[in-house]
Order: structure tokens, then sequence, then C-alpha cells
């Protein structure tokens, strides 16, 4: 246990053996560029250089670049430097001094080539691209149920148009199981055919981060996709193949939800503003027309006058008619009512029972009518005059 380190002596032991080899303080290393990024105040540039396997990071400060080439994203060089470990986060990083382009790397390359198929084959054209839905009731949402691009969605959706209705398919947004995953879940949305339309969305990232949305595979779903589909990937500087085929692109995923729906405030203000019109319309029609109809009144008032009192006399003369009507009516009706009344008394159970015959029901309340009904030991109720049995059948004999 003599040989324990803290974290800092143990970088500055690395950097020492680094600084005694001669091959890390000037070593040449070929990549392509990735990732760049310049600080606005310093000049300094930081991105990686990768391969197919790895990936490196670096810096190149602002007074060592007036002899070298200059480069961007995908560029592939030839760089010469020296390693060391950033103390603050413990990277190996190269500290580049000079950097000589040697043209676009492998990996930009197919990108550019890709591209320069799908355009050939119709996926860019803006002749096919669709128009949006104005109100749309349901939308799908590809992206990671955990990201930052799927709270802003949520919020941003919320202010602007609280009546759609947000279906979340999880997906996996960068890696390699990205693209499968983004392909399986517009085929999802697909199959179900839910929604009005697709959102594709993930925050910013690194070019690496972003790749997958450059493949193929991605693009060709999002061309096949029967939804009209809208991509909000990355920030306003990231362009990716599946931007280029997609219906719309938005360039942040808040960008992307403020396009796919209208602003509610906007809508109220709209509906009040047509409220407002036609209410001075109708108010001006009626100004307009009161003279005519005030007119039209107190003809009908004349042409009437003298008819409505020939008819209230006619009504007067029916009258009496249609009250000896109604009394011959109602006697009838109660001479039969009371007919009934004496006939309803020849079947009360009571009055039968009197005379002999019994109501029999089972333990169910089911009147029996024939032995058929009831079987050898079931219970039985006989209603009488005064009373009820409650019996067994013993025995059933059929005459």
């Amino acid at each position: 246990m003599n040989n324990i380190f803290e974290v800092s002596s143990l970088l500055d032991n690395i950097n020492t053996l680094f600084n005694k080899n001669i091959y890390l303080k000037d070593i040449w290393i070929k990549g392509e560029i990735t990732d760049l990024k310049e600080a606005a105040f310093s000049g300094h540039k930081y991105f990686q250089l990768k391969d197919e396997k790895s990936l490196l990071k670096c810096v190149f400060f602002k007074f060592l670049q007036k002899r070298s080439d200059i480069f961007e994203d995908g560029d592939f060089v030839l760089m010469n430097g020296e390693m060391e470990v950033y103390q603050p986060r413990g990277d190996l990083t190269l500290k580049v001094k000079f950097v000589k382009k040697e043209g676009v790397g492998d990996i930009s390359q197919e990108i550019q080539n890709l591209r320069k198929t799908l355009e050939n084959e119709g996926l860019f054209d803006r002749s096919r691209k669709r128009i949006l839905p104005k109100y749309p009731k349901s939308i799908s949402v590809i992206t990671s149920p955990n990201s930052s691009a799927w709270e802003d969605i949520k919020k941003t959706i919320q202010i602007r148009y609280p009546l759609v209705k947000l279906n979340l398919i999880p997906t996996v947004m960068q890696g390699d199981d990205c693209a499968d995953d983004v392909v399986n879940s517009i085929n999802y949305a697909n199959s179900l055919d839910w929604d009005d339309l697709i959102l594709i969305s993930r925050g910013g990232g690194s070019e690496e981060d972003l790749m997958p949305f450059n493949l193929e595979n991605i693009a060709r779903s999002i061309f096949s996709s029967s939804i009209p589909i809208v991509t909000g990937i990355g920030h306003e500087d990231d362009f990716t193949t599946a931007d280029m085929v997609a219906d719309h692109r938005g360039l942040t995923p808040t960008a992307a939800a403020q396009m796919i729906v209208p602003n509610i405030i906007n809508i109220k203000e709209y509906l009040t503003g047509i409220n407002t019109n036609i209410s001075k319309y109708l108010e001006f029609k009626i100004q307009l027309k009161s003279p005519i109809v005030k007119n039209i009144n107190d003809n009908l008032d004349n042409l009437y006058q003298k008819n409505i009192e020939n008819y209230l006399q006619e009504i007067d003369r029916y009258d009496s008619n249609l009250i000896n009507f109604l009394k011959n009516k109602i006697n009838l009706q109660e001479s039969k009512l009371e007919y009934a009344n004496n006939s309803l008394e020849i079947y009360n159970i009571k009055q039968m029972s009197e005379r002999g015959f019994n109501l029999i029901e089972n333990i169910d309340g089911k009147i029996i009518k024939t032995i058929s009904d009831v079987q050898i030991n079931e219970q039985i109720k006989i209603m009488m005059a005064d009373g009820t049995l409650d019996s067994i059948v013993k025995n059933k004999t059929k005459e």
C-alpha cells in the first residue's frame, strides 16, 4: 500500500511520462474531423479526430492556426501535435500544432454518396412533401422518454394547443441500436394508424450521436411512411439526411413542436373577431330592414283582424259541441271501467280460493299450471283464502 496516489498526482505522473516520450511529444496522426467547435472569444478550436474504431479529443489554440489549413467537420486531415492528459477532466488530449487537409473523410463521403443516390431517386423532391394537418387531433412522438427533448415538446404543446393528444413511442435515439429502433417506431406508428402526423425528435449532440439519422434505413422508412413526418433533431446547425427526407424540419425539438400545432391564442382571437363581425353585420341588417318589417306587420294586422274575429266566433260555436261530445265519451269510458272492475273481481285470488280454487307456486314464485312444472320432493306453496300452505310433492299422477 505504499504507492497510493491522489488523482491529481497520478495525472501529473502520466503527463511526466508523456513529456519524456519523444514520440508523444511530436506525434503525427491522421483521421476525420468531427464535433468541431470554435470558442467565440478566444478562437480556440475543440474537436475530435476519429477513425472507424476510436475517437481522440483535440485542442487547437488560436495562435498556432495561422500556418495550417482551414478544416471543418467531415474533413480528412493529417495532424502534428503532442499528447497530454487534461487534468481537470482526466481527458487524453492531442494539443494540435499543425493541420494539413487531405480531403473528405470516408464517413462524410459515404453520407454524401448516399444523399446523391436518394436525391436521384426523388426522396428529397419538394413535390412529394405533404402538407401538415392544420388542427391535428393526435400526434405520435418518437423520442427518448427521459430526454429533455420530450419535456420541451410536452411543455410547448401544452401551452400552444392543449387539445391535441400526444402518443409517446419510447425509442433509443443514439448509439448502435438507434437506427433500427427508430425504423421500428415509424413502422409501429403507421401500423396503428391512430395519429395525424409523426414527430421524430432528439436534442443536440455530437456528430457521432446524430450519425444514425444519416443512415439509409431511417431515410427510406421516413419516405415510406403513410403518415406525414416532421423532424426536430439536434440544433439549428445539425442537418441530417432524415431532415432532408422528412415532410418538414424543425430546427430544434421546440421549434418542431411549434410547427406541428396552431397557437390556441391566435385561434381564440380569430373566433372573437369573427363573432364581432357577425354581430355588427346582423345589427346593420336589422336596422336596415326594420322599416320594412314594421310596414309588413301593420299590413298583416289589418288583413287578418277581421278573419281572427270570425274564427273566434266559430270557436265559440264548436266549444259547446265539443263539451257535450267529451261528456258522452267520459260516461262511456266510466261504464267500461266499471264492467272491467267487476270482471277482475271474479278472478281475484282470494275470491277464487273461497270457491275452492287455489293458486300453487314453487319456491321461486313461479305459478304451477301442470304436474310437469314440479318434481318429486319439490317444495311448493298453496295460496288459500285465509293463508299459505307449505308442502312437498310426494307423488305425481297424470290423468
